[in-house]
């Protein structure tokens, strides 16, 4: 991470994080249920996912897979062996009584991901990413309907047993837009890679753990290098419940602030786990914080070592998004920004160069970037929304690109009524009648609306250049905004200075 030169009596905030990614494969990752989605309780379960006595797990060959490509991505060492174990510790949504995960043998470690913080470029260190199995899901019913406040709690197994791979970063973070920042990139990541779907609810869930430490116990001026020491006597809070990445920032930003206060007014701050509570905008105090110790992990008896040499080579990954960007602004000649938003996710990133093989790269950029992106943002719309009707809009592209209508009508009219009823473009130009009005029309409009504005004229005359804007307006009246607004202001100004 970047240096940042701190002073006697500040206090550096230390934020490390472990991110539970659902893969996202047909089977769970112990057994042959279903990972699809269904909204009857206990529906796809089994005396495996059940932990019913004698059931034994059998490991899902895919959420190896899976495993080994963020691997890869994110170029952490893969090691030739790898081992599961148990990790004891009772709650209700965990049926064994242990998680079947993964301890001192992960079968990734020591990688790395950057990530871009207001244009600054840094590193963050992964230490592990490892296979477990998902717990069960907690409704709370009744009472405030939250954790703390609920009558009841209901008990979904469906979810249990879902494949995961935990992520675990170095405390590398030292504000909750950082954090931001992490988790967009690693979501985009793990999308290029095929093995996430972000539109699943629940699919990217967060652990994040918070310190907050005084300048003064830091070895040195530089935040990036707080030392072990410092690290292991500061107290923490570990904040579960964050699914997104703009909640995290919220989460972590109210526990800063939190902790922070109570140093400020001489309180200790307890080392604990918290819940985010987003419908309050808190985290609420749930249990003193378990130490590694605590959870008993043995070897899983029942797994025997996951051997992946040989294999893993064989295992592909595509370009992912840093080197798509980078390919971007060589290929296309795109600025950082386009490009950044062409590559935001990897439909977005295809669909941009399919255009852009048919057209100009830089309109392709305009519509896809802005035009598109834009109109699909205000909707709350993903561009998956219109997978099926790409071909529509690279249409309506090319009625722009060959000048059959105008820019400002293709994007005000045609595309918003695509989005909006469903129609294709050759539909809206041809219900709207916006095909782009001939060059003697226009010319003709131009003449009338000189002839009818001397006003305006005169102003123009006598150096107001702000007066020709009111006359395109009239022309574009006139030609139903059929003409094109850079056209129009050429041929007036011819008209003007004859």
């Amino acid at each position: 991470m970047t240096a940042q030169t701190v002073q006697q009596g500040d206090l550096v905030t230390v934020i490390g994080l472990e991110v539970h990614v659902q893969l996202e494969t047909d089977t769970k990752i112990f057994c042959g249920c279903s990972t699809e989605r269904t909204d009857e309780p206990n529906e796809n379960v089994c005396p495996v996912c059940l932990g019913l006595p004698g059931a034994l797990p059998v490991l899902n060959e895919a959420a190896v897979e899976a495993a080994v490509k963020i691997g890869k991505a994110i170029d952490a060492d893969i090691p030739e062996e790898t081992r599961f174990h148990r990790k004891n510790y009772y709650y209700p949504d965990l049926p064994k009584n242990f998680q079947i995960t993964q301890y001192d043998e992960p079968i990734c470690a020591d990688g790395e991901l950057e990530i871009s913080v207001e244009g600054d470029r840094r590193t963050v260190t992964v230490e592990r990413a490892h296979l477990e199995e998902d717990p069960g899901s907690l409704q709370h019913v009744g009472g405030g309907g939250g954790i703390d406040s609920a009558e009841y709690t209901l008990v979904d197994y469906n979810r249990a047993g879902t494949p995961l791979m935990e992520i675990v970063t170095a405390p590398d973070f030292r504000s909750p837009a950082e954090v931001r920042a992490f988790l967009a990139e690693l979501e985009e990541v793990l999308e290029y890679l095929g093995v996430f779907d972000a539109e699943r609810d629940g699919s990217l869930r967060i652990d994040a753990n918070l310190s907050i430490i005084p300048a003064e116990e830091i070895d040195g001026e530089d935040t990036a290098e707080i030392g072990a020491e410092a690290l292991a006597a500061a107290n923490r809070t570990e904040v579960k419940n964050i699914s997104s990445h703009k909640g995290a920032q919220k989460a972590l930003a109210y526990e800063e602030t939190r902790q922070k206060n109570a140093i400020q007014r001489g309180r200790a701050v307890e080392q604990e786990t918290r819940h985010w509570d987003e419908s309050r905008g808190i985290t609420v105090s749930m249990r003193s914080k378990e130490e590694e110790k605590d959870y008993r992990y043995f070897e899983e008896a029942d797994l025997p070592p996951l051997r992946v040499s040989g294999w893993k080579e064989e295992i592909a990954i595509p370009e992912l998004p840093t080197a798509r960007r980078e390919r971007f602004e060589d290929e296309y000649g795109l600025s950082d920004e386009a490009a950044s938003k062409l590559t935001s996710t990897k439909q977005v990133a295809d669909f941009y160069e399919d255009v852009a093989g048919e057209y100009d790269p830089d309109l392709a950029a305009t519509w896809v970037a802005d035009n598109l992106l834009g109109e699909l943002n205000y909707r709350d719309m993903e561009i998956t929304a219109i997978e099926g009707r790409l071909e529509e809009v690279t249409r309506l592209v090319e009625l722009v690109a060959t000048d059959e209508i105008t820019a400002k009508n293709a994007r005000e009219t045609v595309l918003r009524s695509m989005l909006d009823d469903g129609r294709t473009p050759d539909e809206v130009v041809a219900e709207e009648g916006l095909g782009k009005t001939g060059e003697d029309e226009v010319k003709r409009a131009v003449v009338e609306a000189v002839e009818e504005n001397p006003d305006a004229v005169a102003d123009y005359e006598s150096g107001d250049d702000g007066a020709i804007n009111f006359l395109v307006g009239q022309v574009m009246q006139k030609t139903g905004g059929s003409a094109d607004p850079g056209d129009v202001n050429q041929l007036l100004r011819a008209e003007l200075e004859d």
